[in-house]
Protein backbone atom coordinates (compact mmCIF):
# COMPACT_ATOMS: atom_id res chain seq x y z
CA UNK A 1 0.00 0.00 0.00
CA UNK A 2 1.14 3.41 -0.58
CA UNK A 3 -0.46 6.87 0.47
CA UNK A 4 -2.36 8.77 -1.95
CA UNK A 5 -3.66 12.31 -1.53
CA UNK A 6 -4.17 11.18 2.49
CA UNK A 7 -5.46 7.57 1.32
CA UNK A 8 -4.10 3.94 1.27
CA UNK A 9 -3.88 2.68 -2.46
CA UNK A 10 -2.55 -0.32 -3.68
CA UNK A 11 0.59 -0.47 -5.62
CA UNK A 12 0.34 -1.60 -8.70
CA UNK A 13 2.33 -2.22 -11.60
CA UNK A 14 2.05 -0.11 -15.30
CA UNK A 15 -0.13 -3.57 -16.35
CA UNK A 16 -2.00 -3.47 -12.91
CA UNK A 17 -0.49 -6.32 -11.46
CA UNK A 18 -0.62 -5.72 -7.52
CA UNK A 19 2.75 -5.57 -5.73
CA UNK A 20 3.19 -7.62 -2.55
CA UNK A 21 5.60 -6.75 0.43
CA UNK A 22 7.04 -9.96 1.76
CA UNK A 23 8.37 -9.78 5.25
CA UNK A 24 9.87 -12.12 7.34
CA UNK A 25 11.81 -12.44 10.86
CA UNK A 26 15.27 -13.65 10.63
CA UNK A 27 16.54 -15.04 13.77
CA UNK A 28 20.08 -14.56 12.83
CA UNK A 29 20.11 -11.00 12.17
CA UNK A 30 17.94 -10.24 14.41
CA UNK A 31 15.71 -7.84 12.23
CA UNK A 32 13.08 -8.06 9.51
CA UNK A 33 13.74 -9.22 6.05
CA UNK A 34 11.78 -7.74 3.35
CA UNK A 35 11.19 -7.92 -0.52
CA UNK A 36 8.59 -7.36 -2.67
CA UNK A 37 7.10 -9.35 -5.51
CA UNK A 38 4.90 -8.88 -8.30
CA UNK A 39 1.55 -10.82 -8.10
CA UNK A 40 0.29 -13.29 -5.70
CA UNK A 41 1.89 -16.35 -7.01
CA UNK A 42 4.97 -14.99 -7.06
CA UNK A 43 4.65 -13.54 -3.49
CA UNK A 44 3.84 -17.08 -2.64
CA UNK A 45 6.61 -18.44 -3.95
CA UNK A 46 8.77 -16.07 -2.07
CA UNK A 47 7.18 -16.74 1.09
CA UNK A 48 7.91 -20.40 0.88
CA UNK A 49 11.19 -19.55 0.10
CA UNK A 50 12.08 -17.81 3.12
CA UNK A 51 10.74 -20.22 4.89
CA UNK A 52 12.60 -22.91 3.65
CA UNK A 53 15.64 -20.80 4.15
CA UNK A 54 14.61 -20.43 7.55
CA UNK A 55 14.86 -23.94 8.76
CA UNK A 56 18.17 -23.91 7.17
CA UNK A 57 21.59 -22.97 9.09
CA UNK A 58 22.65 -19.32 8.89
CA UNK A 59 20.97 -16.07 7.69
CA UNK A 60 18.40 -15.94 4.98
CA UNK A 61 20.17 -13.80 2.59
CA UNK A 62 23.60 -12.84 2.13
CA UNK A 63 24.64 -9.46 4.40
CA UNK A 64 24.48 -6.85 1.26
CA UNK A 65 28.34 -6.12 1.22
CA UNK A 66 30.78 -6.44 -1.33
CA UNK A 67 34.01 -8.46 -1.62
CA UNK A 68 36.33 -5.99 -0.89
CA UNK A 69 34.42 -5.21 2.79
CA UNK A 70 34.46 -8.52 3.60
CA UNK A 71 38.01 -8.81 3.15
CA UNK A 72 39.16 -6.04 5.35
CA UNK A 73 37.29 -7.26 7.97
CA UNK A 74 38.65 -11.03 7.33
CA UNK A 75 42.01 -9.77 7.19
CA UNK A 76 41.09 -7.96 11.00
CA UNK A 77 40.04 -11.20 12.45
CA UNK A 78 43.14 -13.53 10.66
CA UNK A 79 45.71 -11.21 12.65
CA UNK A 80 44.68 -13.76 15.80
CA UNK A 81 45.28 -17.74 15.58
CA UNK A 82 41.81 -19.84 16.65
CA UNK A 83 43.97 -20.61 19.87
CA UNK A 84 44.27 -16.77 20.90
CA UNK A 85 47.69 -16.44 19.80
CA UNK A 86 49.10 -13.49 17.32
CA UNK A 87 49.25 -15.23 13.59
CA UNK A 88 53.19 -14.23 12.50
CA UNK A 89 53.20 -11.19 10.70
CA UNK A 90 54.84 -12.57 7.62
CA UNK A 91 51.81 -14.48 7.31
CA UNK A 92 49.51 -11.68 7.75
CA UNK A 93 51.50 -9.64 5.28
CA UNK A 94 51.21 -12.44 2.36
CA UNK A 95 47.36 -13.33 2.98
CA UNK A 96 47.09 -9.05 2.60
CA UNK A 97 49.30 -9.05 -0.38
CA UNK A 98 47.57 -12.13 -2.18
CA UNK A 99 44.08 -10.50 -1.62
CA UNK A 100 45.34 -6.80 -2.65
CA UNK A 101 47.36 -8.13 -5.48
CA UNK A 102 45.10 -10.87 -7.16
CA UNK A 103 41.47 -10.89 -5.92
CA UNK A 104 40.56 -7.71 -4.49
CA UNK A 105 40.82 -6.31 -8.61
CA UNK A 106 39.03 -9.35 -10.09
CA UNK A 107 36.35 -9.68 -6.99
CA UNK A 108 36.29 -6.44 -5.33
CA UNK A 109 33.13 -5.13 -6.40
CA UNK A 110 30.91 -8.06 -6.59
CA UNK A 111 28.07 -8.51 -4.01
CA UNK A 112 29.19 -11.67 -1.65
CA UNK A 113 26.03 -13.15 -2.04
CA UNK A 114 25.90 -12.99 -5.76
CA UNK A 115 29.38 -14.82 -6.00
CA UNK A 116 28.98 -18.74 -6.60
CA UNK A 117 31.80 -21.27 -7.82
CA UNK A 118 32.16 -20.83 -11.41
CA UNK A 119 32.92 -16.98 -11.06
CA UNK A 120 35.69 -18.08 -8.08
CA UNK A 121 36.93 -20.66 -10.73
CA UNK A 122 37.07 -17.51 -13.75
CA UNK A 123 38.92 -15.34 -11.20
CA UNK A 124 41.93 -17.55 -10.14
CA UNK A 125 42.07 -18.59 -14.11
CA UNK A 126 42.71 -15.80 -15.22
CA UNK A 127 45.03 -14.50 -12.60
CA UNK A 128 47.76 -12.23 -14.27
CA UNK A 129 50.87 -10.55 -13.26
CA UNK A 130 51.98 -7.08 -13.72
CA UNK A 131 53.51 -7.61 -17.36
CA UNK A 132 50.23 -9.38 -18.03
CA UNK A 133 51.79 -12.42 -18.15
CA UNK A 134 49.53 -15.61 -16.95
CA UNK A 135 50.41 -16.33 -12.76
CA UNK A 136 52.31 -19.00 -11.76
CA UNK A 137 50.32 -22.49 -10.77
CA UNK A 138 51.52 -22.67 -7.60
CA UNK A 139 50.61 -18.98 -7.41
CA UNK A 140 46.72 -19.44 -8.33
CA UNK A 141 46.98 -22.35 -5.55
CA UNK A 142 47.89 -19.98 -3.26
CA UNK A 143 45.23 -17.21 -4.10
CA UNK A 144 42.51 -20.35 -4.08
CA UNK A 145 43.88 -20.91 -0.74
CA UNK A 146 43.43 -17.78 0.88
CA UNK A 147 40.08 -17.36 -1.46
CA UNK A 148 38.61 -20.52 0.45
CA UNK A 149 39.73 -19.58 4.20
CA UNK A 150 37.63 -16.21 3.40
CA UNK A 151 34.36 -17.72 2.22
CA UNK A 152 35.19 -20.16 5.29
CA UNK A 153 35.48 -16.97 7.80
CA UNK A 154 32.57 -15.41 6.51
CA UNK A 155 30.38 -18.49 6.22
CA UNK A 156 31.28 -18.93 10.61
CA UNK A 157 30.29 -15.42 11.03
CA UNK A 158 27.54 -15.57 9.00
CA UNK A 159 28.28 -13.18 6.59
CA UNK A 160 26.80 -15.56 3.80
CA UNK A 161 24.53 -18.05 4.26
CA UNK A 162 26.25 -20.38 2.08
CA UNK A 163 30.00 -21.42 0.94
CA UNK A 164 30.80 -21.40 -2.86
CA UNK A 165 34.39 -21.87 -2.21
CA UNK A 166 34.01 -25.08 -0.53
CA UNK A 167 34.71 -27.10 -4.30
CA UNK A 168 37.13 -24.59 -4.87
CA UNK A 169 40.47 -26.39 -6.41
CA UNK A 170 43.30 -25.10 -4.86
CA UNK A 171 45.51 -27.34 -7.17
CA UNK A 172 46.30 -25.32 -10.29
CA UNK A 173 49.75 -26.77 -11.49
CA UNK A 174 52.89 -26.81 -9.99
CA UNK A 175 55.35 -23.62 -9.44
CA UNK A 176 57.93 -23.02 -12.60
CA UNK A 177 60.74 -25.21 -12.92
CA UNK A 178 63.79 -23.87 -11.16
CA UNK A 179 66.45 -22.69 -12.74
CA UNK A 180 69.69 -24.81 -12.24
CA UNK A 181 71.58 -23.17 -10.02
CA UNK A 182 75.76 -23.84 -10.44
CA UNK A 183 77.80 -23.25 -7.15
CA UNK A 184 80.72 -21.11 -7.80
CA UNK A 185 82.81 -20.15 -4.50
CA UNK A 186 84.82 -17.56 -6.81
CA UNK A 187 81.83 -15.95 -7.42
CA UNK A 188 80.82 -15.88 -3.64
CA UNK A 189 83.98 -14.10 -3.26
CA UNK A 190 83.94 -11.73 -6.18
CA UNK A 191 80.50 -10.76 -4.32
CA UNK A 192 81.62 -10.65 -1.11
CA UNK A 193 84.83 -8.54 -2.07
CA UNK A 194 82.53 -6.03 -3.91
CA UNK A 195 79.80 -5.69 -1.03
CA UNK A 196 83.14 -4.79 0.88
CA UNK A 197 83.67 -2.17 -1.21
CA UNK A 198 80.20 -0.60 -0.52
CA UNK A 199 79.50 -1.51 2.58
CA UNK A 200 82.30 -2.81 5.10
CA UNK A 201 81.23 -5.97 6.46
CA UNK A 202 78.58 -7.14 3.97
CA UNK A 203 80.94 -9.18 2.69
CA UNK A 204 81.39 -11.33 5.56
CA UNK A 205 77.04 -11.48 5.39
CA UNK A 206 77.65 -13.00 1.80
CA UNK A 207 79.72 -15.66 2.81
CA UNK A 208 77.84 -16.85 5.56
CA UNK A 209 74.68 -17.19 3.84
CA UNK A 210 76.47 -18.94 1.03
CA UNK A 211 78.20 -21.07 3.05
CA UNK A 212 75.56 -21.97 5.89
CA UNK A 213 72.68 -21.95 4.14
CA UNK A 214 70.81 -20.15 6.54
CA UNK A 215 67.24 -18.32 5.42
CA UNK A 216 67.55 -13.92 5.68
CA UNK A 217 65.03 -13.96 8.51
CA UNK A 218 67.02 -16.83 10.39
CA UNK A 219 70.92 -15.05 10.06
CA UNK A 220 70.27 -11.87 11.13
CA UNK A 221 68.50 -12.67 14.48
CA UNK A 222 71.31 -15.14 15.56
CA UNK A 223 72.74 -14.20 18.79
CA UNK A 224 76.54 -13.72 19.48
CA UNK A 225 76.24 -16.11 22.16
CA UNK A 226 74.47 -18.87 20.12
CA UNK A 227 77.87 -18.84 17.54
CA UNK A 228 80.39 -21.60 18.91
CA UNK A 229 83.69 -21.09 16.76
CA UNK A 230 85.66 -24.16 18.44
CA UNK A 231 82.98 -26.82 17.68
CA UNK A 232 82.17 -24.20 14.29
CA UNK A 233 78.35 -24.92 14.50
CA UNK A 234 75.88 -22.14 15.81
CA UNK A 235 72.36 -22.94 16.91
CA UNK A 236 69.15 -21.49 15.24
CA UNK A 237 66.35 -20.62 17.64
CA UNK A 238 64.34 -17.51 16.00
CA UNK A 239 63.79 -15.52 13.35
CA UNK A 240 63.48 -11.95 12.64
CA UNK A 241 60.97 -11.28 10.00
CA UNK A 242 59.91 -7.83 8.43
CA UNK A 243 56.55 -6.81 7.66
CA UNK A 244 55.20 -3.30 6.91
CA UNK A 245 58.07 -1.84 8.06
CA UNK A 246 57.89 -3.36 11.70
CA UNK A 247 60.56 -6.59 12.86
CA UNK A 248 58.93 -9.18 14.32
CA UNK A 249 60.86 -11.30 16.14
CA UNK A 250 60.04 -14.89 17.41
CA UNK A 251 61.06 -17.71 19.50
CA UNK A 252 58.53 -20.01 18.17
CA UNK A 253 59.47 -21.45 15.15
CA UNK A 254 57.34 -22.81 12.65
CA UNK A 255 58.92 -26.63 12.71
CA UNK A 256 60.26 -28.37 15.34
CA UNK A 257 63.26 -28.75 12.08
CA UNK A 258 63.61 -25.32 12.05
CA UNK A 259 65.66 -25.27 15.40
CA UNK A 260 68.89 -26.97 14.44
CA UNK A 261 72.49 -26.47 15.22
CA UNK A 262 74.21 -25.33 12.12
CA UNK A 263 77.52 -26.55 10.76
CA UNK A 264 79.99 -23.71 9.53
CA UNK A 265 82.48 -24.88 7.33
CA UNK A 266 86.42 -24.16 7.35
CA UNK A 267 86.09 -21.27 4.31
CA UNK A 268 83.15 -19.24 6.14
CA UNK A 269 85.10 -19.33 9.70
CA UNK A 270 86.86 -15.77 9.21
CA UNK A 271 83.95 -14.05 8.12
CA UNK A 272 82.31 -15.34 11.25
CA UNK A 273 84.72 -14.23 13.23
CA UNK A 274 85.10 -10.91 11.97
CA UNK A 275 81.33 -10.85 12.30
CA UNK A 276 81.54 -11.23 16.14
CA UNK A 277 84.67 -9.36 16.65
CA UNK A 278 82.76 -5.99 14.68
CA UNK A 279 80.41 -5.76 17.28
CA UNK A 280 82.47 -7.17 20.36
CA UNK A 281 83.12 -3.41 21.64
CA UNK A 282 79.16 -2.22 21.27
CA UNK A 283 78.20 -5.24 23.38
CA UNK A 284 80.57 -4.92 25.96
CA UNK A 285 79.51 -0.77 26.16
CA UNK A 286 75.93 -1.68 26.24
CA UNK A 287 75.78 -4.23 28.14
CA UNK A 288 74.58 -6.67 25.62
CA UNK A 289 71.92 -4.28 24.53
CA UNK A 290 72.87 -3.26 21.21
CA UNK A 291 75.14 -5.66 18.54
CA UNK A 292 74.33 -8.43 20.66
CA UNK A 293 73.65 -10.41 17.57
CA UNK A 294 76.59 -12.23 14.71
CA UNK A 295 74.90 -9.99 12.18
CA UNK A 296 73.98 -6.63 13.22
CA UNK A 297 72.43 -3.10 11.62
CA UNK A 298 75.14 0.13 11.63
CA UNK A 299 73.96 1.28 14.94
CA UNK A 300 73.43 -2.06 16.68
CA UNK A 301 70.17 -3.09 15.63
CA UNK A 302 69.07 -5.43 12.85
CA UNK A 303 70.28 -5.48 9.89
CA UNK A 304 67.58 -4.59 7.48
CA UNK A 305 66.68 -5.99 4.43
CA UNK A 306 66.19 -3.23 2.34
CA UNK A 307 69.68 -1.90 3.12
CA UNK A 308 70.93 -5.08 2.15
CA UNK A 309 69.00 -4.86 -0.98
CA UNK A 310 70.34 -1.50 -1.71
CA UNK A 311 74.14 -2.51 -1.46
CA UNK A 312 73.26 -6.14 -3.02
CA UNK A 313 72.06 -4.03 -6.11
CA UNK A 314 75.38 -1.69 -6.52
CA UNK A 315 77.45 -4.82 -5.97
CA UNK A 316 76.00 -6.87 -8.77
CA UNK A 317 76.83 -3.53 -11.48
CA UNK A 318 80.29 -3.55 -10.12
CA UNK A 319 80.73 -7.03 -10.47
CA UNK A 320 79.24 -6.77 -14.57
CA UNK A 321 82.58 -5.16 -14.97
CA UNK A 322 84.24 -8.42 -14.71
CA UNK A 323 85.23 -10.46 -17.53
CA UNK A 324 83.57 -13.54 -16.35
CA UNK A 325 80.53 -11.29 -15.84
CA UNK A 326 78.05 -10.29 -13.28
CA UNK A 327 77.27 -12.28 -10.08
CA UNK A 328 73.70 -11.70 -8.96
CA UNK A 329 72.82 -13.94 -6.63
CA UNK A 330 70.30 -12.62 -4.06
CA UNK A 331 70.08 -13.88 -0.34
CA UNK A 332 68.04 -16.51 -0.88
CA UNK A 333 70.32 -17.97 -3.90
CA UNK A 334 73.22 -17.70 -1.64
CA UNK A 335 71.12 -20.44 0.37
CA UNK A 336 70.91 -22.27 -2.66
CA UNK A 337 74.60 -22.23 -2.87
CA UNK A 338 74.92 -24.09 0.36
CA UNK A 339 72.94 -26.42 -0.45
CA UNK A 340 74.08 -27.08 -4.35
CA UNK A 341 77.40 -27.60 -2.39
CA UNK A 342 76.61 -29.71 0.02
CA UNK A 343 75.36 -32.08 -2.72
CA UNK A 344 78.65 -31.46 -4.56
CA UNK A 345 80.76 -32.45 -1.62
CA UNK A 346 78.71 -35.69 -1.15
CA UNK A 347 76.12 -35.22 1.58
CA UNK A 348 73.14 -37.06 2.38
CA UNK A 349 70.01 -35.93 1.85
CA UNK A 350 70.00 -35.88 5.80
CA UNK A 351 72.39 -33.65 6.26
CA UNK A 352 71.13 -31.13 3.55
CA UNK A 353 67.27 -31.12 4.96
CA UNK A 354 69.17 -30.85 8.60
CA UNK A 355 71.27 -27.42 7.54
CA UNK A 356 68.49 -26.08 5.58
CA UNK A 357 66.16 -26.53 8.07
CA UNK A 358 63.33 -28.76 6.05
CA UNK A 359 61.39 -30.81 8.02
CA UNK A 360 60.70 -33.57 5.32
CA UNK A 361 63.54 -35.05 3.23
CA UNK A 362 61.15 -34.88 0.57
CA UNK A 363 61.05 -31.37 0.54
CA UNK A 364 64.66 -31.29 0.22
CA UNK A 365 64.37 -33.49 -2.92
CA UNK A 366 61.55 -31.36 -4.51
CA UNK A 367 63.83 -28.37 -4.14
CA UNK A 368 67.27 -29.34 -4.78
CA UNK A 369 66.36 -32.57 -7.57
CA UNK A 370 67.80 -30.48 -10.13
CA UNK A 371 71.34 -29.95 -8.36
CA UNK A 372 71.41 -33.41 -7.71
CA UNK A 373 70.88 -35.11 -11.33
CA UNK A 374 73.53 -32.42 -12.12
CA UNK A 375 76.08 -33.81 -9.95
CA UNK A 376 75.37 -37.28 -10.24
Amino acid sequence: MRTKDGKAVPVVTKDGMPVYRVRVWDPVLKRQVERTAEGLEAAKLLLEEFNDAKRRPGRLQAERVRFVDVAARYLVAYKVKRDGTPRPKSSLAKERTFLNVYLIPSLGNAWMGDLDLPELNDAIRAMTLKDGTPASGSTKSTAASVLRRLFAWAREERIIPRNPALELRTGWGGSVRRRVLIPSIPQVLRLAEALDRFKPGLGDVAMVLAFTGLRWEEAVAVPAENVDLDGQCMTIDRTASESGGRRDVREDMKTRAAVRVVMIPDIAIPAVRRLLARGAEGRERSEGRLYSRLINGERGGFLGYATWRKYLALAHGFTAAHKDGAVTYTAHELRHVCASLMIASGATDMQVANQMGHSKIETTKNIYGNSQELHQ
